[in-house]
């Protein structure tokens, strides 16, 4: 296979979070996405790969650099940057992925290169009026400049029950370096973060949905930001989403 174009995803990293059945109704990207999956937005991609029975290999060429915050434009640059991915699907419902890139200049504040790996495995049930999906993901970013190593754990999962219900969580643990300036003993803080929360569609026709969602998310943090962000902090969401409809195949 051969694919890519001026605006596509390269070879790295699980799907990422706006595509994943898993995170279909958190409204919130991880906190945990450059570590992950950010480089869907590249502008400038080159990929090809084979499929054997239940494994894909790839590899990719493409822009590392994060485009600026005009997004609807094409920002093309050099494929400067480079990925490898291997993926199989052990069963019908199941499908894991390991990859590895080395990215020049991703991040837009930041002026090194990174080395970034990625681990994976989803997990999607259709039920009898409803879905089930559930990912766990592992990814990792070194930093060239500084030899840094920052990792991150992620877990979600959505299940939408009667059709028009859905109840959905995201459990992280990551590692954030850029929060305040840091000692050479305190080279990254671990934030921990749990979301509970959930969807009720008040309009659901084949045209489309109308949903009212809420959730809550509570935060864990080392006490040196105490000062900055409290003891405890929390936050919720109450918002309403709105989407094409059901397609043909749910209604026979």
């Amino acid at each position: 296979m051969l694919y890519g174009g001026p605006s596509a995803e390269p070879a790295l990293g699980p799907v990422t979070y706006i595509h994943r059945a898993s995170a279909s109704e958190l409204p919130a990207a991880p906190l945990s996405h450059h570590l992950q999956d950010s480089t869907h937005t590249s502008f400038g991609v080159v990929t090809t790969g084979f499929v054997v029975e239940r494994v894909k290999i790839e590899g990719s060429v493409f822009n590392g650099r994060e485009p600026n915050e005009e997004r609807w434009s094409i920002q093309p640059a050099a494929l400067d940057s480079w990925s490898a991915r291997a993926s199989v699907a052990p069963g019908r419902n199941w499908t894991a992925q390991y990859s590895y890139g080395r990215l020049i200049h991703p991040e837009a504040l930041e002026p090194g290169n990174e080395r970034r790996q990625s681990a994976s495995v989803e997990y999607n049930r259709p039920l009898k009026e409803g879905n089930w999906a559930t990912s766990l993901v592992w990814g990792r970013k070194h930093k060239d400049d500084t030899g840094i190593n920052l990792n991150s754990y992620l877990l979600e999962s959505t299940l939408n029950l009667k059709r028009r219900n859905y109840a959905y969580t995201r459990i992280e643990l990551v590692d954030k370096d850029e929060l305040f300036p840091l000692a050479a003993t305190h080279p990254a803080y671990r934030i921990r973060a749990y979301t509970l929360g959930g969807v009720r569609d008040l309009v659901q026709n084949r045209l489309w949905q109308l949903g009212l969602g809420a959730d809550v998310t509570f935060y864990g943090k080392p006490s040196a930001l105490d000062a900055a962000y409290g003891n405890n902090p929390v936050s919720f969401r109450l918002f309403l989403r709105l989407r094409p409809g059901l397609s043909a195949h749910h209604h026979p």
